[in-house]
């Protein structure tokens, strides 16, 4: 038996709604806390889908807030949804007027080098009062870098040729994008017993027949350093563990569903 420590690649996002949807129909257009103090969040500009180019790579961005007396500051941040890694945070915004209703704007720039895919702008609003600053709102829209997409390419396996049961051991390998190391969705491998037979990770999920390897630095998976292209895995063939030659079968995907070339390797179990 090949005992795996396994990671859940699926992003969980709970939101705490205390109001009312901006937006019925897609789960991040809200407003999250419309009222604290006197103020009111009225509305959100912002678009739903935004392409780069050369002469407009700028989001414009905006917040309309009712009775903003209380208000000392707006602040935004800029999410990807895949990873849920921040691209920007605490961008101030401009207010555009001084009158009770109060427009606060600003304008982001949108890079080539940001991955195509889902992108959430939350809002912040600092309070005179008790100088609390809280999340009042997020706004979900679609990103278009207007790059042609390559598949990822993987690379410079580093695996032992012979292992022994109940020993532990640490695999890695080279992944290069030449959309960009962000453009990467995920690094698996398959792992194959001497009889042919696949080893699914997880019996809850028999549908999924590959394991996850990690770029977070998490010495626990062996990985020495993180976001550095360097994806590892460690573990260890259990002493019940056939013995054999088994076979790992590597393989990367970017966030288009681009898939890398494969990479086999046989081992040894003893």
């Amino acid at each position: 038996m090949f005992f795996l420590k396994s990671i859940n690649p699926s992003l969980k996002i709970s939101l705490i709604i205390f109001a009312f949807l901006f937006s019925c129909d897609k789960p991040y257009d809200e407003i999250i806390d419309y009222q604290y103090s006197n103020y009111q969040v009225e509305k959100i500009t912002l678009a739903d889908n935004f392409s780069y180019s050369q002469s407009d790579s700028l989001l414009n961005v905006s917040i309309t807030i009712k009775n903003s007396e209380s208000v000392e500051k707006v602040y935004s941040n800029l999410k990807l949804v895949e990873n849920n890694s921040y691209i920007y945070q605490n961008i101030e915004l401009t207010k555009n007027s001084t009158s009770v209703n109060s427009e606060y704007s600003t304008k982001i720039k949108m890079s080539k080098k940001f991955s195509s895919g889902k992108y959430v702008v939350e809002f912040f609003v600092k309070d005179k009062i008790n100088q609390t600053t809280r999340k009042i709102a997020e706004h979900l829209f679609l990103y278009d870098n207007k790059q042609v997409n390559y598949p990822p390419v993987i690379s410079d396996l580093k695996i032992p040729t012979v292992v022994s049961r109940g020993v532990p051991f640490t695999f890695s390998i080279k992944v290069d994008d030449p959309n960009g190391l962000i453009d990467i969705s995920q690094v698996t491998f398959k792992l194959f017993r001497p009889d042919g037979s696949v080893v699914i990770p997880n019996a809850s999920t028999p549908n999924i027949d590959y394991f996850l390897m990690v770029d977070n630095g998490d010495s626990n998976f062996g990985d020495e350093k993180s976001n550095d292209g360097i994806f590892s895995f460690k573990n260890s063939f259990g002493e019940s563990s056939a013995i054999g030659i088994w076979k790992f079968m590597f393989q990367a995907k970017d966030k288009s569903g681009a898939l890398s070339n494969t990479i086999n390797a046989n081992v040894e179990v003893r």
